[in-house]
């Protein structure tokens, strides 16, 4: 009897027991939200990614960012824990190596978080610590000449302020505190890291880093954080004023965007002139209004902010769901291309106006990017990808770039190493960044789901209830989301009602319903399952200069060509010696092994049908896509390759080849590689 009642106990304890060690941790550390925010971030901790996307994620983590080797100079150092030195004196900027090595830090690291992978988080932590552990001392401000007098050639007005304001610059004392490496123009790159710290801190509550970045945004005059891309800054300030209270961060915040000397100023956002600029700084910079706009409240910032992207979006949007920047902004032509720098970084801005105005079109545009964009610019074992990346591609080698910038050379070919390095540190970034804003909080801190896919989260609603969210969905190729709740209180499951308020979106492109945030207000229990569905249909998008594409849901579809895959094992001058460290990661030579010049048939068009395949395995692997898209089409005489190896142009006029309309099956977008997106109408 007593060993009986023994096991008894046994058994109740262990399942007691397992109760308890199923209940979840609340990770996110307490950022107070900006005033005027609708909704805000910070959940990394508690965020899980499941289904396709842990998937991805972990091909990341297998495939580019865990393995640095493979991506050659900088990637090979210290990071930014240590001295990196330079490569070549002769090759970019002091701030040059900085940047591109923040850019993989902060992707790293979050994906260290959402994957709870102790390697990655190492490397983190070792750069974390070496940085808070170097700040700079105080420097006394020196007044010289940057240039001799005598030496001075005559300069422009422009230039002329530029060295004046060096000038100033040096003149100023430096208080002690800075973080990062003492070189020039250190504003930019240290912009970058800073998100990784935001994470860590959002991740862990550690108090250094609010404390360190405090001394760190003090010690910069307006004048150093004003010019270039310096303003970007405002981000990680105004985040830590929130933090400290210190209003001398928000004065500093908004007297910086005032200063006028950046990139993007706010009168180049309000006026009627049309946007000449840098793609990947408009990405970064356009974000800086709706940001003091979420702190202050101050209308002009809201309306520099709209008026910006405004200003961007129509000339340069690309039917994948970025803006084109080769490297300026480039039109929306069918050969307009976009750096995948593009990707992380307009993605990351839509980011803060989706949180600040709480308008789901911003969600719409950041997943429209991610699986599209972002997915057709790598290699689905995510261990090459391209610097340059366009709707229509037909080849892809290290001899087939066909935008005006850098053409002929390496940079539309899907390649582990690259001759500028930016866009191989930034393509760690998207899918993370992507993952960590899926679920949002409102005002009171309850549940948002503002970006799809498979995953579950974690939040604290107070007095020690907390509630999992399980997102049970194959979105974006299913219609179908389930919301599994399960409410937890000390320890263990809770069988009693919960009154708490739950934010889903239903996105724009769904034309059953109406698009916006909708939030359930009402009693929940543990085991409560809300179900969402989302219609799609099958859209015809025309491109604004010439040509159509098909669209369904949030997905762009392409018609994959069939492709020669050969290792590239040229030695190309333009990349100063730079070969992967590691074979495992190849450079790909792809040139089309079908034919590709195809037109739709305009006149059959309304007998297109969307076929699901029942493949499955990785949606966005070739072989496994769920659903294919079937159109009619009509072959195009004459329409080659230019030079035999340029991707052309879409003809003037179509030629329709002999054979009559034949039917063809369109992919994802962001299963494809070589890839017809913006295809030419026969009529």
């Amino acid at each position: 009897m007593k060993k009986l009642l023994f096991v008894i106990i046994f058994l109740c304890s262990a399942m007691l027991a397992g109760c308890r060690s199923a209940a979840p941790v609340v990770h996110a550390a307490d950022v107070p939200a900006p005033g005027h925010a609708v909704y805000t971030d910070g959940l990394i901790a508690d965020i899980r990614p499941e289904g396709w996307l842990l998937e991805i994620l972990e091909r990341q983590r297998d495939g580019l960012t865990g393995h640095p080797e493979a991506m050659a100079y900088p990637y090979d150092s210290c990071l930014w824990a240590g001295d990196l030195k330079r490569d070549s004196e002769s090759r970019g900027a002091d701030w040059w190596r900085y940047e591109q090595t923040a850019y993989y830090l902060d992707g790293l690291t979050r994906l260290a978080y959402l994957l709870e992978d102790g390697d990655l988080l190492a490397v983190w932590n070792e750069n974390l610590d070496y940085v808070l552990g170097h700040p700079l001392p105080y420097r006394k401000g020196s007044p010289e000449e940057l240039v001799p007098v005598d030496a001075r050639r005559p300069m422009t007005p422009e230039a002329e302020a530029r060295l004046e304001r060096m000038m100033k610059i040096r003149s100023a004392d430096r208080p002690e505190g800075r973080l990062g490496p003492d070189a020039e123009s250190m504003a930019w790159p240290f912009a970058v890291f800073f998100r990784a710290a935001k994470a860590c801190y959002e991740a862990t509550g550690d108090e250094r880093i609010p404390a360190a970045l405090e001394k760190h945004y003090l010690s910069y005059t307006v004048e150093e954080l004003g010019m270039g891309r310096g303003p970007v800054n405002v981000e990680g300030i105004l985040w830590t004023y929130a933090l400290t209270g210190n209003g001398k961060l928000l004065e500093l915040a908004e007297a910086v965007w005032a200063d006028g000397g950046g990139d993007l100023t706010q009168e180049d956002c309000l006026d009627d002139s049309v946007l000449d600029i840098h793609g990947v700084t408009m990405n970064e910079m356009m974000k800086i209004p709706m940001i003091l706009y979420a702190y202050t409240g101050k209308l002009d910032y809201l309306e520099a902010a709209l008026k910006a992207d405004e200003k961007m979006e129509g000339p340069n949007m690309l039917v994948d769901g970025v803006n084109s920047s080769t490297e300026h902004l480039a039109g929306n032509d069918p050969l307009a291309s976009h750096e995948t720098c593009d990707v992380t970084d307009y993605g990351w801005t839509m980011g803060y106006y989706l949180m600040t105005t709480g308008d789901a079109e911003w969600a719409d545009r950041i997943e429209k990017s991610v699986f599209n964009a972002g997915m057709g610019s790598i290699t689905k074992d995510f261990k090459a990808m391209q610097y340059f990346s366009c709707p229509n591609q037909f080849i892809a080698t290290g001899t087939s770039n066909h935008n005006e910038f850098k053409r002929g050379l390496t940079w539309m070919a899907y390649r582990p190493i690259h001759e500028t390095e930016c866009c191989i540190g930034n393509v760690h970034r998207f899918l993370p960044n992507y993952v960590s804003r899926m679920w949002l909080k409102d005002s009171g801190g309850s549940p948002v789901a503002a970006l799809y896919g498979p995953s579950s989260v974690v939040y604290d609603l107070g007095g020690g209830v907390t509630v999992k969210i399980d997102e049970e969905t194959d979105y974006p190729f299913g219609e179908k989301i389930d919301f599994r709740f399960t409410f937890y209180k000390d320890g263990r499951v809770i069988k009693a009602p919960v009154n708490m308020d739950f934010t889903y979106r239903v996105p724009g492109w769904c034309r059953e319903k109406a698009a916006g945030f909708v939030t359930e207000s009402r009693e929940w229990r543990s085991g409560d399952v809300f179900s969402v569905e989302f219609p799609m249909e099958i859209e015809i998008v025309d491109n604004p200069v010439a040509g159509a594409s098909i669209v369904r849901g949030p997905l762009v579809y392409s018609y994959a060509i069939p492709a020669d895959c050969v290792e590239d094992t040229a030695v190309y001058e333009n990349l100063a010696g730079k070969v992967s460290g590691n074979p495992d990661f190849k450079s790909w030579n792809m040139t089309p092994a079908g034919k590709w010049n195809y037109a739709l048939q305009a006149d059959a068009l309304d007998g297109i049908w969307y076929e699901p395949t029942g493949a499955s395995g990785f949606p966005f692997d070739p072989a496994g896509v769920p659903g294919k898209i079937r159109v009619p089409v009509v072959g195009v005489e004459g329409w080659e390759l230019e030079e035999g190896r340029y991707t052309p142009a879409l003809p003037d006029e179509v030629k329709v080849e002999d054979g009559g309309v034949s039917w063809i099956e369109l992919v994802p977008y962001g299963s494809t590689t070589l890839r017809l997106t913006v295809f030419p109408l026969a009529v």
